[in-house]
């Protein structure tokens, strides 16, 4: 099947969670890839949109505006799952219980994204908790 990541979003996403979620998650692709993470990042103002390059590509990683509802990706462990992880991380912390997320993987299989994520943000995401709690 694959390794994978799911989520649920709960209500439409306000405007400025958007907003805010679209610009923490812009710096998270563009530290990734000073890092020397290559994507394929094809987002837009409604929406993050990237996958993995040549063989390090597998599913695109979409997560838009008027999502409501069920979304996941199958990144089967390639290296753009270091920035789904750290996206999702992102987008649990600005939406809190708006959303739900869960994975294939356990809290410690998101370690490298965890990591792009504290290097943005300069703070450990939920501290011992896991971004699935």
């Amino acid at each position: 099947m694959g390794y994978s990541h799911y989520w649920t979003l709960k209500n439409g996403i306000e405007q400025t969670k958007w907003e805010k979620f679209l610009h923490g998650a812009r710096q998270i692709i563009e530290t990734a890839d000073a890092a020397g993470i290559k994507l394929e990042d094809k987002s837009t103002a409604s929406a993050i949109f990237i996958n993995g390059v040549s063989a390090g590509a597998h599913e695109d990683f979409v997560i838009t505006s008027e999502d409501v509802g069920y979304g996941f990706c199958k990144t089967n462990e390639k290296p753009y799952d270091t920035v789904v992880t750290a996206i999702l991380i992102h987008a649990k912390a600005i939406f809190g219980g708006e959303i739900l997320i869960t994975s294939d993987g356990a809290w410690h299989d998101w370690d490298s994204g965890r990591l792009l994520y504290e290097t943005v943000y300069d703070v450990q995401p939920f501290g011992t908790e896991s971004v699935f709690e």
